[in-house]
């Protein structure tokens, strides 16, 4: 009787547990239909419901700008003549500060220097690598480089250009290195210029005279040696991109063996441009007529030191379109031409990467390109910005320009913004998870696209919230 009586009493819990979850979950279902429906804009009130708003303005005006100089504060440059046929001619060449990092020995055989050479050292180059070309090199005599770093500067105000110091002709590839060193990993590319010997005589009598004091940048740059300038004197189609130029002076010198005999060997005396010294890069560019004109469907960038684009974005437009309400997100769209294919096409700014460094494109109003430059400024995303070039879309997308708009309608909500676009070389750091960007400077490789205009090729996409801003 106890088994039968525990077993009816097990039934009937399991009965009256059943039917209470049954219960629970009937009014559970309908507690929560009843929160959904009454949480969110069905609870709201009309006057509080926020609205989205999305719509399109095109960019009407755009135009191409000449860049007459830009702020290059660097030990890189480029020399050599190039042309384009739809961009026109790019120069170059530069005036730079030695340092005197290696000294002489103090076993100069005889007092004598035998040869001096200047150096140019490079890493890669653009155009045609068998073009003949010809360097000039000349004396800063003048006066002393300045700190100015703007690529207009006038080399007539540093030396005397009918005193050619040296010269010589080159191709990019050198021909006279075999392919088995040219293409080893321990090979620099490099340009070699003899320089006048009895200069080297007098210098090296000079660091005898002087002692310390020779080795004083400051005393060195303005009392035994100023600098030099190289420009590129004959040939059209290479530009070599220096990475270091250097003076060396070679002489004899006693040199005591482990076995106590003194045997003769070569020493050298190196000058070179360092990061302590003063480098100005000067970059002549010519253009074709239709590259300054007004076009209806077309502007350009051209560098280095070469043309910008700017453009023109419609405040009054946009407000009468969409009030002065809270952006959350505005895209701005330019297309690209593709590029013609030639022997030596100009590569796309905005489209190169390395290791340590991107070429990007900039967006900025005119007013900050100074400060924004000479003070190696990053993006901030909110006065500037940077992108790349999409290969996909062939186009440059800057995917959020809100902050800018926003601060350009509580400024000024009757007047346009005028924006730049720079190409520019980007530092970065990357580590496994992210990366940095922390200096900018402008893009001094050659490089060139013509940007589309007019229709739908230039465009804000904007979304907009109905928190309206600076009602006053």
């Amino acid at each position: 009787m106890k088994t039968v009586y525990g077993t009816s009493l097990a039934a009937c819990l399991r009965r009256k547990t059943t039917l209470f979850f049954m219960l629970f979950s009937v009014l559970l279902y309908g507690a929560c239909n009843d929160t959904i429906d009454s949480i969110g804009m069905g609870i709201q009130p009309p006057e509080d419901k926020i609205k989205v708003y999305d719509t399109v303005i095109n960019i009407d005006s755009a135009c191409t700008v000449k860049a007459d100089s830009v702020y290059t504060k660097t030990g890189n440059g480029l020399l050599g003549n190039f042309y384009d046929p739809d961009y026109g001619d790019i120069k170059s060449g530069y005036i730079c500060q030695y340092y005197p990092s290696l000294g002489f020995a103090d076993s100069v055989l005889n007092n004598k220097i035998d040869s001096v050479q200047l150096r140019i050292y490079y890493s890669s180059y653009f155009g045609d690598s068998l073009a003949p070309m010809e360097v000039s090199v000349y004396e800063v005599t003048r006066k002393p480089l300045e700190n100015s770093y703007y690529t207009n500067i006038n080399p007539d105000d540093y030396c005397d250009r009918t005193q050619v110091w040296a010269k010589k002709t080159y191709t990019a590839r050198d021909l006279n290195v075999p392919d088995s060193v040219y293409n080893s990993s321990t090979y620099y590319k490099n340009i070699t210029i003899p320089l006048p010997v009895d200069w080297g005589q007098k210098l090296y009598e000079q660091y005898v005279e002087n002692g310390r004091t020779f080795g004083s940048l400051k005393n060195f740059s303005e009392k035994f040696f100023k600098g030099t300038y190289l420009e590129s004197s004959f040939g059209v189609g290479n530009l070599i991109m220096v990475d270091i130029s250097e003076i060396q002076l070679f002489y004899q010198k006693c040199y005591k063996k482990d076995d106590g005999n003194d045997t003769i060997v070569t020493g050298a005396a190196a000058f070179t441009v360092t990061k302590e010294v003063m480098q100005l890069n000067r970059f002549e560019n010519k253009y074709s007529d239709e590259l300054l004109e007004d076009s209806d469907d077309k502007m350009y960038l051209k560098t280095p030191a070469g043309v910008f684009s700017k453009i023109i974005i419609p405040i009054p437009k946009i407000v009468e379109s969409i009030g002065k309400r809270k952006f959350s997100s505005v895209k701005l769209n330019i297309g690209a031409y593709a590029q013609e294919t030639r022997d030596y096409t100009l590569p796309l700014p905005g489209a190169g990467v390395s290791s340590t460094s991107k070429a990007k494109l900039l967006l900025i109003e005119p007013d900050s390109v100074k400060s924004f430059f000479e003070n190696q400024k990053v993006a901030d995303f909110l006065t500037s910005y940077t992108t790349t070039y999409s290969s996909s879309t062939q186009s440059y997308i800057f995917d959020n320009i809100a902050n800018l708009i926003q601060n350009a309608i509580e400024k000024a909500p009757d007047k346009n913004l005028e924006a730049l676009l720079i190409p520019v070389q980007v530092e970065y750091y990357a580590n496994y998870s992210s990366e940095m960007d922390y200096s900018t400077a402008h893009y001094l490789y050659p490089s060139a696209v013509t940007l589309k205009k007019g229709e739908n090729n230039l465009q804000l996409k904007i979304v907009a919230s109905d928190l309206e801003v600076n009602n006053r």
